[in-house]
């Protein structure tokens, strides 16, 4: 098919781009997706900085680990687990020759991090609390101002030395938009991040959370909590760390903006070339690679620039994340020692709480906080018991607030920490009781170490305890932050007016406004689907409509649990607000203010964290069901996915044949330059199409004459490939692909289930009978020279031809 031009695009549809032939410059750019309506997209209420988006989405991973499967149904066939990626790159595949540019960065897939133990991570407000500075040194804080305004101006001036660079879009030649596009899209980058300003806002928000975080430590001594006394020398480091790595940051971004700068200087006049032969796409194509590939070069540079930054502050931002997750699980567990039925003895600590089911391997087993103090083991059960059932369906239910297990810890002779489950990560401890109505009893904890209760309940039992407990009064604010300004009050009005809106779990809410949206569009989407002839999965529409119905009851569910939450801390904002005005009302006179300063913000941690817990205990009536929708949503977004690159190919699916799954892959043939592509699985065949330059089908292959496939991974585990192993009769006895996207998993079970046949059997649209039998009729040899056919013969195919005489016989 060598020759042939691409299919026209189908109105309405995303355009799979033609990047260039393999020999010219390389542009690092293969495919464009413009992204359709439904499409996956942020959660409501996301982070606004990356510090808080990678705490929301560690501590939204801990929760769908925690809650596991919620629906009891069949999982549907392969899906993975995320939509497919709008734009891919690739690392060019082509070695460039000494007069060519230097290739772009090879693309890293993402990895998919492991979940913490700790259920609700610290999540860093838009506006928290002023920075840190020690109160020996008020100097260094101006010293931090000025360079923060150095650095600001500098990145200012770079903006407006960059603001020219841009391409003449208004007049050009049709065959190249994809490359003009990508070409601005790749300026405007290179202009934002050339100046520095996202690292500057990094710097910013780990100094406001370095700020909090030593506040949550100030409230939760206040509060009375004695032990990780690892703790306060951790904050204390980390704002020595700090207050240098800081300094260190900002004084070297100004230096680095002239130097981009300067990088930058070629640029303008390269454009002018571009801009003027873009009416000309002959001319244009080779001034739009090279230009990427020097563009590609100075994004590489910046990326050490910023690499270089940010090793200075990276171990402080390590340690302040991990003791932010340590303080929000004690300000979780003081929130629960408030609420239980017992009282602690004079004297007597609380070391930690978790949420836990007494394991009796029974339907009803209890479910409450354990709690481990100083003096005591401690389970009360704390959930809502169904009163009463209609048809198996919960119609009343009361709250059971009790005392079950009340131990000291002289009377334990033993403690054992377990995983279990399928991959070993549900956490259990067994603990041996004198007391002969319990013996043995082991519980199951809901996101904590195993390990970690093991060696508190053994250093209780043991009167070790005490070596944890912090010889001070812990932090205070009085002793590392210099004179109280107007600008700190100003900072705690915008902390308090951000508070009261996580209070409110506005996220939450929209994310359920999210939720139900792509619940009411799923049916829509697959009929889409369906009209564009997926004909596979017919278990889908049963998949929709179970999840479809199971939404009224999840979201009631969850806007009680929600309206609850919001009225716990409704009086603890009041209060706050209350607090601030007195604040605000004392402006005139800071020096006596400082102390109701301190209260206020040392509140406002301890809320911050009870509004974090609040959230998690939302988020856990649906996350489960979100999952499973998210899931679905993906898998319909890789077929959509499949169906546009299917509606701009060079060959035409045969009657009857479906496709199965698309995916962009490199095609590393032995002895010839590795070519960029779409490799494409149908229920009949395996396909790959060249798709730089003109589009050309370079392999078919029925799956009759796949013998193997296996999975491979490159040595720094970032790139997977795919090795399929071809039968007699088949273009070439193997294939390697290079996939750019991590689903050789489900690229495995997807292919080893059309070689069964498997996908024939489940088809939302029946294949007709006459078609089965014209194929079970099909001639078994020639016609003119009377050899056999050997090749298979496929659903939908209308001719066979003799691989000996060349005889065409219809079918």
């Amino acid at each position: 098919m060598s020759g042939q031009t691409p299919k026209p695009p189908v109105p309405g549809r995303p355009q799979i781009s033609s990047p260039q032939k393999p020999g010219m410059p390389p542009q690092g750019r293969d495919l464009r997706f413009t992204p359709r309506p439904g499409a996956a997209l942020p959660r409501p209420g996301a982070a606004v900085n990356l510090v808080r988006a990678q705490q929301q989405e560690a501590r939204r991973d801990a929760m769908r680990q925690l809650v596991g499967q919620a629906l009891s149904r069949p999982q549907p066939t392969v899906r993975p687990a995320a939509p497919p990626q709008k734009v891919m790159t690739h690392q060019p595949t082509i070695t460039p020759k000494p007069a060519m540019q230097a290739a772009a960065p090879r693309l890293v897939m993402p990895q998919i991090p492991t979940p913490p133990k700790v259920i609700s991570q610290l999540s860093n407000s838009a506006a928290a609390a002023a920075p840190v500075a020690k109160s020996a040194a008020p100097a260094q804080a101006g010293g931090f101002q000025k360079l923060f305004e150095a650095a600001k101006a500098a990145s200012a001036a770079g903006a407006a030395s960059a603001a020219a660079l841009s391409v003449n879009t208004a007049t050009v030649d049709p065959q190249i938009t994809t490359e003009v596009n990508a070409l601005q899209s790749s300026l405007n980058d290179l202009q934002r991040r050339s100046t520095f300003a996202d690292l500057q806002d990094q710097i910013m928000d780990l100094d406001k959370e370095v700020s909090r975080v030593t506040s949550l430590l100030e409230s939760a001594r206040s509060k009375g909590y004695a032990f990780q006394k690892d703790l306060d020398d951790t904050i204390y480091r980390a704002i020595d760390q700090w207050q240098v790595a800081r300094e260190k940051a900002l004084d070297m971004i100004p230096k680095q903006v002239p130097v981009m700068q300067n990088n930058l200087a070629p640029l303008p006049s390269q454009l002018q070339q571009v801009n003027a032969t873009l009416t000309n796409s002959v001319l244009a194509r080779p001034l739009i690679a090279r230009t990427q590939s020097q563009i590609n070069n100075l994004l590489s540079t910046v990326n050490q620039i910023e690499s270089n930054i940010r090793s200075s502050y990276t171990e402080v931002e390590s340690n302040i994340s991990q003791v932010g997750s340590r303080l929000s699980t004690i300000h979780w567990a003081l929130t629960q020692l408030d609420e239980a039925r017992y009282k602690l003895a004079v004297g007597e600590d609380l070391v930690m709480a978790v949420k836990a089911r007494w394991d009796q391997e029974g339907d009803d087993d209890p479910e409450g906080i354990l709690y481990l103090t100083d003096k005591r083991l401690i389970f009360e059960r704390k959930e809502k018991v169904a009163t009463k059932k209609v048809l198996f369906v919960t119609v009343s239910s009361q709250m059971v607030h009790e005392v079950m297990i009340d131990q000291p810890l002289g009377s334990l002779q033993g403690v054992n920490a377990q995983n279990k489950g399928l991959f070993g990560h549900q956490d259990f401890i067994e603990v041996q009781f004198n007391d002969p109505k319990l013996k043995l009893v082991s519980f199951h904890l809901d996101g904590q170490d195993s390990k970690q209760w093991a060696k508190w309940i053994d250093d209780g039992r043991l009167n070790r305890l005490n070596d944890d407990r912090a010889s001070g009064s812990g932090l205070s604010y009085a002793d590392l932050t210099g004179p109280l300004t107007p600008g700190d009050v100003m900072n705690m009005q915008t902390e308090v007016n951000a508070l009261q809106e996580q209070a409110m779990l506005a996220s939450v809410e929209q994310e359920l406004t999210a939720i139900e949206n792509d619940v009411v569009s799923m049916s829509r989407k697959l009929a889409d689907l369906r009209a564009r002839g997926y004909a596979i999965e017919k278990a889908l529409e049963a998949d929709v409509i179970i999840l479809t119905a199971q939404w009224d009851r999840i979201k009631l569910n969850a806007q009680k649990t929600m309206e609850q939450q919001r009225q716990l801390m409704s009086g603890q904002m009041q209060s706050i607000q209350q607090m601030l005005a007195q604040l605000v009302g004392q402006m005139n006179n800071l020096t006596a203010a400082r102390p109701l300063y301190m209260q206020t913000k040392s509140a406002a941690a301890s809320a911050q964290a009870q509004a974090e817990a609040a959230q998690s205990t939302v988020v856990a009536q649906y996350d489960g069901y979100a999952n499973e929708i998210g899931t679905l949503s993906a898998h319909l977004e890789w077929v959509g996915w499949m169906l546009d690159a299917l509606a701009t190919a060079t060959f035409q699916l045969l009657a009857t044949e479906s496709g199965v799954a698309a995916v962009e892959a490199v095609y590393a043939r032995p002895g010839l330059e590795p070519e960029n592509g779409i490799l494409f699985l149908t229920d009949q065949r395996i396909l790959w199409e060249d798709r730089v330059g003109e589009f050309e089908l370079k392999l078919n292959v029925p799956l009759q004459q796949v013998t193997d496939v296996q999975k491979a991974v490159s040595k720094d585990g970032q790139q997977e490939f795919l090795d399929f192993t071809f039968g007699p009769g088949a273009p070439c006895p193997n294939a390697r692909f290079q996939l750019g996207a991590p689903v050789a998993d489900s690229w495995l079970k997807m292919v080893g289930r059309a070689r069964s046949g498997g996908y024939a059997g489940d088809r939302a649209i029946e294949i007709p009978p006459e078609e089965l039998e014209r194929i079970r009729n099909a001639p078994q040899q020639c016609s003119k020279c009377g050899a056999a056919l050997t090749d298979p013969i496929l659903r939908g195919q209308v001719d066979v031809t003799c691989e000996y005489c060349g005889n065409v016989m219809h079918i």
